[in-house]
């Protein structure tokens, strides 16, 4: 029988070895400690990055850009899309596919900043001009079909100090088919603006 022989080499690599195996060992047996609130908190970190679909409904120039840009930051955090639904509400006395071209070169125009304002945040976005009747029952439509994960809206109460939601907004929380984030943001950031027609987020038939 031969004499084993033992080189640097042999030695150093059974040594990293067995230093491997011996981490390894150590750390299963002191995994970290389960408790109601670390199980918890993982939960919770879990349910908030669990998104691939993030839906934006807008109409009008008060708010848009900015529930976009929330929107994208969002996307961005989650690594998910975003979708950004301009909703073209349509009088009873028109035929819903009736051509308004006020309404849709705003639309246009609020989808191109959109766009702008996604590459900023290097986030992939879908946009959708949609004719309606009712902009929440569109909205949940959209939501359901589209399987989004979230939709993220804004609602400017008409005066301060008041927690009553538009009709649109009360539609889309009580029917919507996934989570509904809203925003409103801080009176000074719209009040007085001029630009601010009736909206998704400040439904004018809605109050």
């Amino acid at each position: 029988m031969e004499p084993v022989r033992v080189t640097l080499l042999g030695a150093v690599i059974a040594i990293c070895f067995a230093a491997s195996v011996s981490g390894v060992i150590w750390w299963m047996l002191h995994l970290p400690e389960q408790t109601p609130v670390t199980l918890r908190v993982a939960k919770a970190v879990r349910l908030t990055e669990r998104a691939n679909l993030i839906l934006v409904p807008v109409q009008g120039a008060a708010l848009s850009d900015r529930m976009v840009a929330l929107g994208a930051q969002m996307a961005k955090a989650r690594q998910a899309e975003i979708e950004v639904l301009y909703l073209i509400e349509v009088p009873w006395t028109l035929p819903l596919n009736a051509q308004l071209p006020a309404a849709s070169q705003l639309a246009e125009e609020v989808l191109d900043r959109a766009r702008r304002i996604a590459t900023r945040f290097s986030v992939h976005l879908h946009t959708q001009i949609v004719n309606t009747r009712d902009a929440g029952e569109a909205i949940v439509d959209e939501a359901t079909v589209s399987r989004s994960d979230i939709i993220l809206m804004g609602d400017v109460p008409e005066r301060g100090g008041e927690t009553r939601f538009s009709k649109t907004t009360s539609f889309v929380f009580a029917r919507a088919p996934c989570e509904v984030i809203i925003d409103r943001p801080a009176f000074a950031s719209y009040r007085g603006n001029p630009a601010a027609p009736p909206s998704v987020e400040a439904a004018s038939n809605g109050r």
